[in-house]
């Protein structure tokens, strides 16, 4: 009687503890999964396992209105900051044309020093404007045809460097140097033009204006060495968007 009151007793001790432990695993399951007015233990089964775990489905993808609200912000973005990046690429474009020509500039001081006269011909006129072609580049560049007798650069000096130009359309290029074989070549503004020079060809310590520059009354500009080009438009007469070096 003993032995089966002990196996009574401790048959009735597991299922106290199995008791014990289902319930507190269906209060930690409802605690989890507890909504307002629901009660879990009142629900079938599936319904209790699929309670409290997120809708896969809704988790899948984007909504036809959300993906229209992205689509919308991301034109809004995409529309401020277009006009922000235009502006950038002009300054930057600007900048490189007012380095281009302050390179020029100093390029021609450097054969004034080199050769105690500027890179043309004698019969050339002050008011006379040159363009960055090849009659004048060529001399700069230290081209083959400038080395040999007559030439204006004997020694050869290449007195301006920059970078290879890019091809545009119509045969033109833009932001550098189209090098010849000889050594000789063009210079291109950012715009797919040359610039324009003027130098004190009368040695008076003097340059005359351009046309289109009418800040001051005086005809004269206290420079050796004028350098601009006709910016964007290609127009000097649209003051805006020139580049000068002075």
């Amino acid at each position: 009687m003993v032995k089966k009151s002990t196996k009574l007793a401790g048959r009735a001790n597991w299922r106290c503890v199995y008791i014990v432990l289902s319930i507190n695993e269906v209060r930690i399951h409802e605690k989890r999964t507890r909504h307002h007015g629901i009660n879990p233990l009142n629900m079938p089964p599936n319904m209790r396992k699929s309670l409290g775990k997120p809708n896969q489905k809704l988790l899948a993808g984007f909504t036809l209105i959300e993906l229209l609200v992205v689509i919308a912000i991301i034109g809004i973005l995409a529309g401020l900051m277009f006009p922000a990046a235009t502006g950038v690429m002009r300054r930057a474009e600007k900048t490189r044309a007012s380095n281009a020509a302050y390179n020029l500039k100093n390029a021609i001081s450097a054969y004034f020093t080199e050769y105690r006269k500027y890179p043309v011909k004698p019969d050339r006129e002050e008011t006379e404007e040159l363009r960055t072609e090849k009659e004048l580049m060529d001399v700069l560049l230290g081209a083959d045809s400038e080395a040999e007798e007559g030439g204006l650069n004997p020694r050869r000096i290449a007195f301006y460097t920059d970078k290879q130009a890019k091809r545009g359309d119509d045969q033109k290029y833009k932001s550098g140097i189209t090098l010849e074989d000889d050594g000789g070549g063009e210079l291109w503004d950012p715009w797919f033009d040359h610039y324009y020079v003027r130098m004190d060809l009368d040695y008076n310590n003097r340059v005359e204006k351009p046309e289109w520059d009418n800040e001051t009354d005086s005809k004269f500009l206290p420079e050796s060495i004028l350098v601009w080009s006709a910016g964007k438009s290609q127009d000097e007469e649209y003051k805006k968007d020139n580049v000068k070096t002075w």
